[in-house]
């Protein structure tokens, strides 16, 4: 389902790109403005190629489906960013500052929720610093989950904040979620 959704996010930016170069929805259709518009569509296409060339092997498994969630975050991501920056393009006067939060707050929620999927298994017969550093590791993953999640979340919320405080609410949640983040961790 998530590399149907990558590939689908893929084929509507390249439709957006196209879709307003051909109906000149930009000011100045100039060279320049037509690199800019397929840039992101190009880096979303080398993102996906890339992942498919990660060669597959047993031992990485269990990591599969966190990379697919990770590399459909940073499509979304992208697509989002390309949206952002046909409406400033476009001259449509679309609050773009808007869409750093939500992109953030996105990538925020996708590694919390991934996270504990690269749990370590011990080995019985490892040694004793491996077995603490794998226990410390997994002893410390859920932890440090549970901020990432909050704060991602409470960066959606800012991007709906009125213009002028977007960027002082990002700050804000950012800083008390990667501060809270580390105390948990340490904590923990």
């Amino acid at each position: 389902m998530k590399k149907l959704g990558v590939f689908f996010l893929v084929v509507v930016s390249f439709a957006v790109s196209i879709y307003v170069v051909s109906m000149g929805g930009l000011n100045a259709a100039d060279q320049s403005t037509v690199v800019t518009l397929f840039s992101i569509p190009f880096a979303m296409g080398l993102v996906i190629i890339s992942f498919m060339a990660i060669p597959k092997q047993r031992t990485f498994e269990r990591y599969q489906k966190g990379l697919e969630s990770i590399i459909f975050v940073l499509i979304l991501v992208l697509t989002i960013i390309h949206i952002g920056l046909v409406f400033y393009l476009m001259d449509s006067g679309f609050p773009i500052m808007m869409l750093v939060p939500i992109g953030v707050g996105l990538v925020f929620i996708a590694t919390a929720n991934t996270l504990p999927r690269f749990q370590l298994e011990t080995p019985p017969a490892s040694s004793e610093y491996t077995k603490s550093t794998h226990t410390v590791w997994n002893k410390g993953l859920r932890p440090f989950s549970r901020p990432l999640i909050i704060g991602g979340l409470a960066m959606l919320v800012c991007a709906f904040l009125p213009q002028h405080l977007i960027l002082v609410g990002f700050l804000t949640v950012l800083a008390c979620t990667l501060v809270t983040s580390v105390f948990v961790l340490v904590k923990a």
